[in-house]
C-alpha cells in the first residue's frame, strides 16, 4: 500500500510539473489586430489613383550606387514599375517601394527584380505596415 502511495504521489508531481513548464498559446487581444496579410497590403493600399504601394528589401551581391538616379531607373524598367528608395537595412539589403498597379499580381515584379545580375534576393518588407 505505501508503494501504491508513493507511485501516485510521484506521477502527481510530474503530471504538475508537466502542467507548470506548459505555455499556453495566447490568444489575440480584442485591442491588437492580428498581423497583416502582407499579399494582400498592395490591393489594400491601392489609393484612388488605382496604383498600389509594395516594400520591398532588395539583398544586392556586389557593391551598387543603391539611390543613383540611373541605377533606380535600371530597377524600374527591371520592375516595370515606379520604384523609389526608402532606406538601409544592413551594407547590402535595402528597401524600395514599388509602385503597382493594384489588380496586379507582386510576384512577377519581385522575379523580375531577384533577376538582375546584382541581386541576391528580392523579398516583401514583411516590417511595412498598410496605411
Amino acid at each position: 500500500m505505501l508503494k501504491t502511495i508513493r507511485l501516485l504521489l510521484v506521477a502527481l508531481a510530474s503530471v504538475c510539473a508537466l502542467l507548470a513548464c506548459a505555455k499556453s498559446t495566447p490568444e489575440w487581444s480584442a485591442n491588437v489586430p492580428p498581423p497583416p496579410n502582407v499579399a494582400d497590403m498592395v490591393e489594400k493600399a491601392a489609393g484612388p489613383s488605382g496604383l498600389a504601394t509594395l516594400r520591398v528589401i532588395v539583398q544586392f551581391n556586389q557593391p551598387v550606387a543603391v539611390k543613383d538616379p540611373a541605377f533606380l531607373k535600371t530597377l524600374q524598367d527591371q520592375a516595370q514599375a515606379r520604384v523609389r528608395y526608402i532606406a538601409a537595412v544592413s551594407g547590402d539589403s535595402h528597401v524600395y517601394s514599388l509602385q503597382l498597379p493594384a489588380d496586379q499580381n507582386a510576384a512577377p515584379v519581385l522575379q523580375r527584380l531577384a533577376a538582375l545580375p546584382s541581386v541576391t534576393r528580392v523579398e516583401l518588407d514583411l516590417s511595412a505596415k498598410p496605411h
